[in-house]
């Protein structure tokens, strides 16, 4: 179970590691100001029911995967996997941290192909 958190972005602790559908809200690029007073531009994906996410390279390429675009106004209503990695490494230590997926496919059942009965000597007339 997640744990809360405090802050204005998604963080590992606000997530689970089965994860969670959820739809795109926005993804756009925003300015962040760095611990240090310097600002940065960030992209910025808003989903339903969570924080937003501050996008690193990883996740981008998820998305980019996930919905064959890298078009992020054709990501607005799309669903994606929001959960926790606890095997991410960053500076040659494994940290943890928020990544997405694609949703997984509904599997449909195979209609049966329908038996057909060649044998006439059953046929009465």
């Amino acid at each position: 179970m997640a744990l809360i958190s405090t802050g204005k972005y998604l963080k590992r602790e606000d997530v689970t590691e089965e994860g969670t559908s959820h739809k795109i809200v926005s993804c756009s690029q925003q300015q962040l100001s760095m611990g240090d007073g310097q600002s940065e531009t960030k992209w910025v994906l808003t989903l339903a029911e969570l924080k937003p996410l501050i996008l690193n390279a990883t996740n981008i390429r998820r998305l980019v995967a996930a919905f064959g675009t890298q078009e992020t106004d054709e990501w607005v209503g799309r669903s994606i996997v929001v959960y926790d990695d606890p095997e991410i490494e960053f500076g040659g230590k494994i940290v943890g941290g928020v990544r997405l997926k694609a949703v997984p496919k509904k599997a449909t059942k195979a209609k049966p192909a329908p038996v057909e009965d060649d044998d006439e000597s059953a046929v009465p007339f």
